[in-house]
């Protein structure tokens, strides 16, 4: 046999091979018979839930608990209730103990708050929107975020006051600079006067709307 055969042959017992694969049609598969199956997996065991039980499936509960984001969506979507046994997964999220704590507990998610601590964007929006006040535990993240601001946003929207921590990071942006002094300090933000020089139509504004130079 040549090289050319032997290649036909091996093409052919793989193509025998891939006929005699017996896949399970996706409606057969879900369904009370292959529930043991289907409970090993965390995203079969959340939309079995969701699309066949239309309510909770206890046998799939483990798998579902150890996944951050189908622990989530199975409580908001399913169980529309908290699910202790998943708060360990999500706690370690900090997006999905976010919006946990948003969607599902519509309070303050205390075993997450470590994880939304350490992320800038999460920290600023917790505080904004579960909160509702000062999250002292993210101020660190949120000080030191230098592309997004949330600095101050977190000044602007949260304390309605400067956020001394924040303002090193705020300082080097000529435009948050100039939004920080005019409408959290209402007054001169001299920390950052050196970025806002650096920009001739901020340099403008700050003058006209901060130092009221006329």
């Amino acid at each position: 046999m040549n090289a050319i055969d032997e290649i036909k042959a091996t093409f052919e017992k793989q193509k025998k091979n891939e006929n005699e694969v017996k896949t399970i049609p996706t409606d057969s598969f879900y369904s009370k018979e292959n529930e043991k199956a289907i409970s090993q997996n965390a995203y079969r065991s959340y939309n079995y839930a969701l699309d066949v039980l239309k309510g909770r499936f206890e046998l799939g509960e483990k798998a579902i608990s150890k996944d951050a984001k189908y622990s989530y969506s199975y409580a908001r979507d399913v169980l529309t209730d908290r699910f202790e046994l998943g708060e360990k997964s999500i706690s370690q999220d900090a997006e999905y103990a976010y919006y946990y704590a948003l969607d599902v507990l519509t309070d303050r998610f205390e075993l997450g708050e470590k994880s939304i601590s350490q992320d800038a964007e999460y920290a600023y929006y917790y505080a904004l929107d579960v909160l509702k006040g000062r999250f002292e535990l993210g101020e660190k993240a949120i000080s030191k975020d230098a592309n997004d601001m949330y600095s101050y946003r977190y000044a602007r929207d949260v304390l309605k006051d400067r956020f001394e921590l924040g303002e090193k990071a705020i300082s080097k942006d000529a435009k948050y600079s100039y939004s920080y002094a005019r409408y959290v300090l209402k007054g001169r933000f001299e920390l950052g006067e050196k970025a806002i020089s650096k920009s001739a139509s901020y340099s403008y504004s700050y003058a006209r709307d901060v130092l009221k130079l006329t």
